[in-house]
């Protein structure tokens, strides 16, 4: 039976600033990939969105109390037209390919001080 799945979350772009400051580029090389990275330019806003974007993915992959799923497993990436596509990597893609999950579509805003992003696939399981 095919089932839709999603996920969404809201980060504040504060948050991401506070963690750059704080902890600098082992903060950034924690959570974000160097595709990210270029993608973004290092802006708090658009680190935001992908960080909402990140989380709204494990939310859409729903994975076991306990069950670590790291962050940087899941990238928020641009394609060649510019609209945001996820890679899943490591714990990730193996929990997505154990739900038979599909492709994951993402949709990325930020504004006044939030960052939204919401997460959408099919499953097989």
């Amino acid at each position: 039976m095919t089932t839709i799945r999603t996920g969404t979350d809201l980060a504040a772009v504060d948050d991401v600033v506070a963690g750059i400051t704080a902890h600098g580029e082992r903060y950034l090389d924690r959570l974000f990939t160097a595709r990210e990275r270029a993608d973004t330019g290092d802006d708090p806003e658009r680190l935001a969105a992908r960080f909402a974007g990140k989380e709204a993915v494990v939310k859409l992959l729903r994975p076991a109390p306990g069950q670590a799923v790291p962050l940087r497993d899941v990238a928020v990436v641009l394609d060649a037209g510019g609209a945001p596509v996820v890679e899943l990597s490591g714990a990730a893609a193996a929990l997505a390919e154990s739900v038979g999950c599909g492709p994951i579509a993402v949709s990325l805003a930020h504004e006044r001080g939030l960052a939204v992003a919401t997460a959408v696939a099919l499953s097989e399981r």
